[in-house]
């Protein structure tokens, strides 16, 4: 995706994790107890403060990360990628140990599986000092006691819906994903978010993969369709873009259920443009 014309000084502030992703392309779909062949695999940065942070830099948005990496190999080359790619990383904390690869399984459909150690899972961000923006992402079960601060200062905070155990948070919007929600109503979904952001909350936003997308306030539910539905060879981080998306117009004073629709045809693009950039290396001597 080409870079847009800078939308402003202001940095976002994207709280989320910066993963290595070692991606199995499969040659045919899962099954219990059968023997799976794969086609290739390879190593990648992704994860939620990746796919999101680089939606909103190529939005134009300025970027401020907050996560950690690994001070090894892996995670120093990481931090030099996530620099030349016009991130800030001021805040991006080098933690002693041995970088886990993120293993992610996924099938000639574009679906992905993922595999995460429950180290992974369990590391939270933390802020040496409260910080101080227009707008928050974050993507993150345990936050530390500053960065809970800094998000109640904010004027807008978006947070992925968080499962398990999260730390509470204030956020203005939350985005999830119907399947996290098997068997719940709405109202049930809203309850469990408004635990989670508290009287702050105004809105819930739930994708279902290509179907509509719908966006709740506690009283009255809007469906968004999905004019595109894109066939794709990989839907990794897909849902991360389609945050930053939403996000970005949000900021750009659009109405939430307007910045969901945009957010769709975006988040097409992108996926449209890997799987381009994905075929021309791939067919590269």
């Amino acid at each position: 995706m080409q870079r847009e014309t800078p939308a402003g000084n202001d940095p976002v502030v994207v709280i989320g994790h910066i993963n290595h992703d070692r991606v199995w392309r499969l040659k045919e779909p899962l099954r219990p107890g059968g023997r799976i062949t794969w086609i290739d695999r390879n190593v990648r940065l992704g994860g939620g403060g990746y796919y999101t942070g680089s939606m909103l830099l190529a939005l134009g948005r300025n970027v401020e990360l907050v996560s950690s990496l690994v001070d090894d190999e892996h995670g120093r080359k990481a931090l030099e990628e996530l620099q030349k790619a016009g991130f800030g990383t001021g805040h991006i904390t080098m933690r002693d140990g041995e970088t886990e690869f993120a293993e992610i399984l996924l099938d000639p459909a574009g679906e992905r599986t993922i595999l995460g150690s429950t180290k992974r899972i369990a590391r939270n961000f933390t802020l040496d000092r409260q910080l101080q923006a227009k707008a928050f992402y974050v993507n993150g079960m345990q936050l530390a006691d500053t960065v809970v601060a800094s998000l109640d200062k904010a004027a807008l905070v978006v947070s992925q819906f968080p499962l398990r155990n999260p730390t509470p948070r204030p956020a203005d919007i939350m985005v999830g994903s119907r399947a996290d929600f098997p068997g719940l109503s709405l109202a049930d979904i809203w309850q469990a978010a408004c635990a989670i952001a508290g009287g702050r909350l105004k809105d819930l936003m739930l994708t279902d993969g290509p179907n509509e997308i719908c966006v709740y306030d506690g009283r009255n539910e809007t469906r968004i369709g999905v004019h595109e539905k894109v066939v794709t060879a990989d839907t990794i981080g897909a849902g991360d873009c389609f945050s930053g998306a939403v996000l970005h117009e949000l900021l750009n004073g659009m109405p939430i259920t307007d910045a969901a629709a945009s957010a769709c045809e975006r988040t097409a693009d992108w996926l449209r443009n890997r799987d381009a950039a994905t075929a021309v290396t791939e067919s590269t001597p």
